[in-house]
């Protein structure tokens, strides 16, 4: 899964500049007007932060992908994936390197504010996620469980087809399985940082 990830950062990467086909050169803090779809990149710094996943779980690291379309200047709808990946605290020698691990497969509904460069936005997101339990390099339990995201955040627009953005979110997973004697969270609770590119482009 991390390799098809990296795969896919560095093609959206290289595709990106040749699909957009407007430039508002005269405007550098502007969004080129027909600029519809959306690609963004994003790599991501995970707090636990409910009570059964920061007694368990050590801090994280993922990264993730999303595409999108801007239904209006200011609202979008996007289809947004990723991977991350949170290491167990106080691992026995046994089960040394276990982890706990989830991709999200989600639709994300985001409203920006303002026309300027810096645009603060919000954004809701709905889907499953694909939790990865895993006890030693041989021993994984699955399990797939709803999945709500919550998020605020940030873009600083520096062309016409791209913006940078920095964002908070709030990762609700209602897993239930007690692999690594994490308690049911009903929902575990992850804060990701994340960090990032959009791109917006015909």
């Amino acid at each position: 899964m991390k390799k098809i990830l990296v795969l896919a950062f560095f093609t959206s990467l290289s595709i990106s500049p040749l699909w957009a086909d407007e430039i508002v050169a005269d405007q550098p803090d502007q969004l080129g007007p027909n600029q519809r779809w959306i690609e963004r990149v994003e790599g991501t710094f995970g707090i636990p932060a409910s009570s059964d996943t920061s007694s368990a779980l050590n801090l994280g690291f993922g990264g993730g992908l999303a595409f999108g379309y801007r239904v209006a200047p200011h609202f979008s709808i996007s289809i947004a994936s990723g991977y991350y990946q949170y290491d167990t605290k106080n691992s026995s020698a046994a089960n040394n390197g276990s982890f706990f691990s989830y991709v999200p497969l989600e639709t994300v509904f985001s409203y920006n504010f303002g026309d300027g460069s810096f645009r603060p936005y919000v954004s809701f997101g709905i889907g499953a996620a694909f939790n990865t339990y895993t006890l030693s390099s041989a021993t994984f339990s699955y399990e797939t469980s709803f999945f709500m995201s919550p998020a605020i955040g940030f873009l600083q627009v520096i062309s016409p087809r791209a913006a940078l953005f920095v964002e908070g979110r709030m990762d609700m997973d209602y897993r239930a399985n007690n692999a690594l004697g994490m308690a049911d969270g009903t929902p575990s609770i992850f804060i990701p940082i994340q960090v990032g590119l959009t791109f917006f482009v015909i």
